[in-house]
């Protein structure tokens, strides 16, 4: 069955390399033309136009890899996200998670798994050459006689090229005397079709440039065929070795715990009766414990890779995960105190969501242990849970849900409320601050044309258009860094 899938060849379908070539050169243009000083439309429609030839190409059967398609919507969320948030993971980090994901996609678009971890760790064919790649792609557009019998038999292409010749020129008729007709039409399909930065002589070079490059990656994604098998054949660990080393780590854990357990049970009394400075003790530590959890974790799946059933390991190994996810519990009872004290922010909502996250892989690595299943099996619940995740906090208003949370808890103690961390926040705040004297700090480079289709973001123009400028103060960068430097 795999080997079927993996014989699969798109280079036989004519429409499916007209589009990637089409695809590829509207795409050359748009990333040398659009803007890059911000996410816009223009990076929407880029998105979109990269996961086109994919689509198709399951739409038409023609793709080895099974999970591709259960990928793929969440791209789309991802999309969505970036198209209507404006928090620091969405505008810094997660374009590029988007760019990776896709790119990924088509690395292993023709290669059959067993597996969804396996289309995230992409394996490459390096005999492949990049002008034959490219040659591959080019040839068929330029010589059609491979595909003469197929235009006269399908007549459907000559339709469409046909209705095409017919109504373009119609149109390009229709729309000039439309435009001369309003000028609100008119400027309406200029700023349309209108980009920031003029035509520039260099991009003579650039536009071939990645016009080239993103051949090369759909036409690498067709020659990259494999069939990613499997195997389970490992060899156990050192019984001695093994036992030393998790008998010592469990005996440190152990020892690390015996000093928690007071504040666990005691909470913040115990503090108070030792003296204890409670913002000190709440601030440290929860970033460390959550680095302690992702190496246990890391720990784990290395040695059920190589493990055979054995009582010792299990026994030994579970002990040491149900404790560190009472270490994991003293992690987020820190975070909360702290909250409590200092109110809420991001990143530490983020510590937070990673504890909890990272609370449920230690539990399923305790229930994996006993339950003898494939050291595949728990990678691969990892890789789901982690993308499901990542989507979900990705989809949240961050920024809203600090500046809710923080204006909500002190509201009977403002003089505690940081305002200059929710003016700090990004306009997606702005809802939450309307009962406040709190406005959003927004540099000059970063505001909007929101008239113009290639300064649009829905999320930004939404909010603008509800609530207005006036809880925005626009913020002149070099004007505040010559003020920060006197």
């Amino acid at each position: 069955m795999h080997e079927s899938k993996a014989s699969k060849n798109p280079l036989n379908n004519l429409l499916w390399i007209i589009s990637v070539v089409a695809t590829s050169l509207i795409l050359s243009i748009i990333k040398n033309l659009a803007p890059h000083q911000y996410i816009a439309s223009w990076d929407i429609v880029s998105y979109l136009l990269l996961l086109l030839p994919l689509i198709y190409l399951i739409y038409i059967k023609e793709i080895a890899n099974p999970f591709t398609k259960w990928i793929i919507p969440f791209i789309i969320i991802l999309i969505y996200d970036v198209f209507y948030y404006n928090n620091d993971l969405v505008v810094d980090f997660l374009p590029l998670v988007i760019y990776g994901m896709i790119a990924m996609l088509y690395l292993g678009s023709m290669q059959s798994m067993e597996y969804l971890f396996q289309v995230f760790i992409p394996k490459i064919n390096y005999s492949a050459k990049i002008f034959t790649i490219i040659g591959m792609l080019i040839k068929p557009v330029l010589s059609l006689k491979k595909y003469q019998q197929e235009l006269f038999k399908n007549a459907l292409y000559m339709r469409i090229a046909l209705a095409l010749l017919i109504t373009l020129p119609v149109m390009g008729l229709f729309l000039t005397l439309f435009m001369a007709s309003d000028p609100n039409f008119s400027h309406f399909i200029e700023n349309l079709f209108s980009f920031s930065n003029p035509f520039k002589a260099y991009h003579a070079f650039t536009v071939p440039i990645v016009f080239f490059f993103f051949l090369l990656l759909f036409g690498y994604s067709i020659s990259n065929t494999n069939h990613r098998k499997i195997t389970f054949d490992t060899d156990p660990f050192d019984r001695v070795i093994i036992g030393i080393f998790l008998a010592s780590l469990n005996f440190l854990f152990i020892s690390f715990l015996l000093f928690q357990l007071a504040y666990i049970f005691g909470g913040e009394s115990y503090l108070n009766n030792t003296g204890i400075n409670i913002s000190y003790y709440a601030r440290e530590g929860f970033f460390q414990l959550a680095t302690v959890m992702s190496i246990v974790i890391f720990i784990f799946l290395i040695i059920i890779y190589r493990y055979k059933n054995e009582k010792l390991i299990a026994i030994m190994m579970s002990g040491l995960m149900l404790q560190t996810m009472v270490i994991g519990y003293a992690s987020l009872k820190k975070m909360y105190l702290y909250q409590s004290l200092k109110g809420a922010t991001v990143l530490r909502y983020y510590v937070e969501w990673f504890d909890y996250l990272l609370l449920v892989f230690l539990l399923l690595g305790i229930i994996y242990l006993f339950i003898k299943r494939p050291f595949y099996y728990m990678l691969n619940l990892i890789v789901i849970l982690g993308l499901i995740s990542f989507t979900t906090v990705a989809s949240l208003n961050i920024d809203g849900i600090v500046a809710k949370q923080n204006i909500a808890q002190f509201t009977n103690k403002p003089k505690k409320l940081d305002k200059e961390l929710i003016s700090n926040l990004s306009i997606d705040a702005l809802p939450y601050i309307q009962q406040t004297d709190i406005k959003i700090k927004i540099f000059h480079k970063n505001q909007r044309n929101c008239n113009k289709f290639n300064n649009y973001h829905l999320g930004y123009c939404e909010k603008i258009a509800k609530y207005g400028e006036n809880k925005i103060e626009f913020i002149d960068f070099r004007s505040k860094y010559e003020k920060g430097q006197r």
